[in-house]
């Protein structure tokens, strides 16, 4: 897949382009049927298909107080929607100039001059234009109009829950990363580079590699987490991620994102990882001493340890794959 910065830099295709439209924020099961939708019609017909987003997110462009953070970024959009297939990914700045065109101007200047669409998909709660003007009874006026095609992919129910992105923020923020990866259709997962920590960890026999935290990306709440880590030379290895303050340590500052890698002491400094948030383990909670602290993290890392079996042993094989990558999206 290709990524384009900007809709006026797509190359000259000479095929009919198969567009899919939204923020894809999270990229999740309800967003994979739609992309999915335009690589079938473009496989079929000898096109091109291609996704369209804008960045940034017009929520935290035009109301930048707002606290909204994100599922995924650009780069890990593009990494899992390349997975599905997609030939094209259009980012187009988002910006006070653009956040005040109409619906059709927007049809009409991008769509329409910039990349001559054949055929548009969309989830049926679209929004586009000024304010969020234009919809589906938009485009399907246009289409007839200039000749384009567009499908409407319905909300996608799994599990008996409708799936959508502020969903999948909330079992996040709550700690059901297992859950919300049902949702996803993948393992949550965050990347940093590893800095260095207070040494504490180091110091209690318990090494961490310590990553920064996005401030514009969603973590998970408080806890600590059991996680596969990928973007060490060894491929995926497991560990206990703690997310969140260190309550018996205060002094050390304020909220951190440490995992200790199991079965692994070599010097990671520099170096970007990847961890996937399988399931929660427990909650953050104060410590009155160093020791109570250790004796916790040593119960941690022998349940960890049979979980970890479990994962190997069942998940892998059967739609849940574990790769390094940890965007691997599941069979089913």
């Amino acid at each position: 897949m290709e990524i384009v910065n900007g809709s006026d830099r797509l190359p000259v295709l000479g095929k009919p382009l198969y567009l899919a439209l939204g923020n894809f924020d999270g990229v999740h099961r309800g967003h994979q049927a739609i992309i999915k939708k335009a690589v079938e019609k473009a496989t079929e017909t000898g096109g091109v298909s291609a996704a369209y987003i804008l960045n940034p997110h017009p929520v935290i462009a035009l109301r930048p107080e707002n606290q909204m953070s994100l599922l995924t970024d650009i780069v890990d959009r593009a990494e899992i929607l390349a997975e599905l297939g997609l030939d094209y990914l259009v980012v187009e700045t988002f910006n006070e100039v653009f956040s005040q065109y109409t619906p059709d101007y927007f049809v009409r200047a991008i769509l329409q001059n910039k990349l001559s669409v054949s055929g548009l998909f969309i989830g049926s709660n679209y929004r586009f234009g000024c304010r969020g003007a234009g919809s589906a009874d938009t485009l399907l006026y246009w289409g007839e109009k200039l000749g384009f095609t567009l499908e409407i992919t319905p909300m996608i129910s799994y599990k008996n829950k409708l799936v959508s992105s502020s969903m999948i923020r909330s079992l996040i923020i709550a700690g059901a990363v297992n859950e919300a990866a049902d949702y996803l259709n993948y393992y949550f997962y965050r990347h940093g580079r590893v800095v260095k920590g207070c040494g504490i960890g180091k110091k209690m026999v318990y090494p961490t590699a310590n990553i920064t935290a996005s401030s514009r990306l969603l973590w998970p709440g408080d806890g600590v987490y059991l996680t596969a880590v990928g973007g060490v030379d060894e491929g995926l290895l497991f560990g206990l991620t703690n997310v969140g303050s260190r309550p018996t340590f205060n002094s050390c500052g304020e909220t951190a994102v440490e995992t200790h890698i199991l079965d692994f002491n070599k010097d990671i400094y520099g170096r970007e990882i990847r961890l996937c948030f399988l399931e929660k383990l427990r909650d953050t909670r104060y410590f009155p001493s160093a020791k109570e602290l250790k004796d916790q993290i040593s119960r941690d890392i022998e349940e960890g340890r049979e979980l970890f079996n479990y994962y190997r042993q069942v998940k892998n094989g059967k739609g849940n794959s574990l790769q390094a990558s940890c965007s691997v999206l599941r069979s089913s």
